[in-house]
């Protein structure tokens, strides 16, 4: 049975982070020019997607203007041309 002094000891313990606003918005535009992905900048700053998704939508231009983002493979507009 796990005694409490097991759960105590334990030296890796959640550290809250905060990220400017400016820092979030930076990040939103490199995901709106597909720079980067939601999961590469979660990865990266070991941040959840939630997170991420959430400084998306109140960060975004896009999505206040109510544009949607679409997402192709190079080849398939290539096939399409």
């Amino acid at each position: 049975m796990a005694k409490v002094e097991d759960f105590s000891n334990k030296s890796s313990q959640r550290v809250n982070r905060y990220f400017s606003e400016s820092f979030k918005r930076k990040k939103v535009r490199e995901i709106e020019k597909n720079v980067s992905t939601v999961l590469e900048v979660s990865r990266e700053y070991e941040v959840s997607t939630t997170a991420v998704y959430k400084w998306l939508d109140k960060y975004s231009h896009n999505r206040k203007r109510g544009v949607k983002q679409v997402v192709e493979l190079m080849s398939d507009t290539r096939k399409i041309q």
